[in-house]
């Protein structure tokens, strides 16, 4: 991944409230790298992304106040000395926005709840024996074929761990790739998995150059080097695939993916699949992907752009039907994109993102919603929003949720 890249994904990440702490200082700190600024004017001009301030206050005004706040303006002093701009007059405009955006990222975080504090409130939370329910974030373990862990949430940006025929490495952006050395024996197949907790989700590059994101709840067993007549991974829960085009003497090499009693092989294509047990949910993005059962009477199957196939394990049904795929791959952009979805289904992903248990007071077999929201928001925030549809109220407490008329 490009530098520029790494930068745009943290910029993503920004905008989506998904940095805190020491990655939220860390973001400001690369003000004063112009890759950084190229990023971030290029992401203004590819995803225009919403002022989450609302439009009632235009950018000066907003500057202005934020800068007129001593504590602010302390923090700030603190993480980005102030000094003369070597930029050129567009640059320290971009300084300038960029500035705003992070002032207004700190205030939220570092400053008390009048201001909007999470971490006051948290602090209250503790002191008064109760725990917080804060959303997901990157949070996953890699196993090694010889049973050792490496928790990439304590494994610092810019890391490589030297692993003898390979190399595992952390980018700044937190991205996961691996770096395979030369004269390594491709039929040597040595296996890694990574998995994501309750609450947790990643990305990675596997060694042939197809990206992947985790969701949680999720495993993904592959091999460090790829066999060069196939590529065969195995997967339980839920991620999007963006499958690299792989060719050997003039032939295409498949990329097929083990989840349950179902097997997908692709193509260079974008999908998403779900697999958390009752049934296989898989959604086409773009290209062409060929669904195989193994231990049933359905044969093979094949997926167009803008189809989702859907198999249930206990009864060996099958179907395909037209979708929108925005809704199955809102997750790894950061929202939560819900279209007449049953009740049970939405607490079950909300369940999993925030590491809470749902329990149902009632029955809600006909209850359905339908929005999109930000999925790194605060959860009392969330369950308010599914509340205004009517018919049902959310009790939280510790981390259960009761669902009930």
């Amino acid at each position: 991944m490009s530098k520029i890249e790494a930068y745009k994904r943290l910029i993503r990440q920004y905008y989506n409230d998904k940095l805190q702490g020491e990655s939220l200082m860390q973001f400001i700190k690369y003000m004063d790298d112009e890759d950084f600024l190229d990023a971030w004017e290029q992401i203004k001009l590819e995803e225009q992304p919403v002022n989450k301030l609302g439009s009632e206050m235009n950018n000066q005004d907003i500057f202005e106040k934020i800068t007129a706040d001593e504590r602010i303006k302390n923090q700030l002093l603190e993480l980005v000395p102030l000094k003369k701009p070597t930029l050129i007059p567009w640059r320290s405009m971009a300084a300038a926005a960029l500035l705003l955006v992070v002032g207004i990222g700190a205030l939220i975080y570092f400053f008390g709840k009048s201001s909007g504090s999470l971490i006051n409130e948290q602090q209250l939370m503790a002191n008064n024996g109760i725990e917080s329910v804060l959303p997901g974030k990157d949070r996953a373990q890699i196993i090694l074929e010889n049973g050792h862990r490496i928790d990439l949430e304590k494994i610092k940006g810019d890391t490589i761990i030297d692993h003898g025929d390979f190399e595992i490495i952390k980018t700044a952006a937190g991205e996961i790739s691996y770096h395979i050395k030369d004269g390594v024996d491709p039929h040597k197949l040595v296996y890694n998995s990574i998995v994501t907790p309750r609450g947790g989700e990643y990305n990675l590059t596997l060694p042939d150059g197809t990206r992947v994101w985790l969701n949680a709840s999720t495993s993904l067993k592959y091999p460090v080097v790829f066999d060069r007549s196939k590529r065969e991974v195995e997967m339980y829960g839920e991620a999007y695939f963006d499958v690299a085009k792989r060719t050997e003497e003039g032939k295409r090499i498949p990329f097929i993916i083990h989840t349950g009693s179902q097997s997908i092989e692709v193509l260079g294509t974008s999908f998403n699949v779900q697999n958390y047990g009752k049934k296989i949910i898989t959604t086409l993005v773009e290209g062409k992907v060929k669904l195989n059962f193994k231990n049933t009477t359905i044969p093979d199957q094949f997926l167009q752009p803008n189809e989702q196939a859907t198999f249930e394990h206990a009864s060996n049904q099958f179907s395909i039907d037209p979708i929108d795929p925005f809704y199955s791959i809102a997750w790894k952009d950061g929202n939560f994109a819900f279209y007449k979805t049953p009740l049970v289904e939405v607490m079950a992903i909300i369940g999993r993102w925030y590491d809470v248990q749902v329990e149902f007071k009632s029955q809600f077999e006909d209850f359905q919603f339908s929005g999109t929201i930000s999925k790194y928001g605060d959860i009392k925030k969330l369950l308010k929003t599914i509340e205004l549809v009517g018919g049902v109220h959310f009790e939280l407490t510790g981390r259960k949720i009761y669902v009930k008329n």
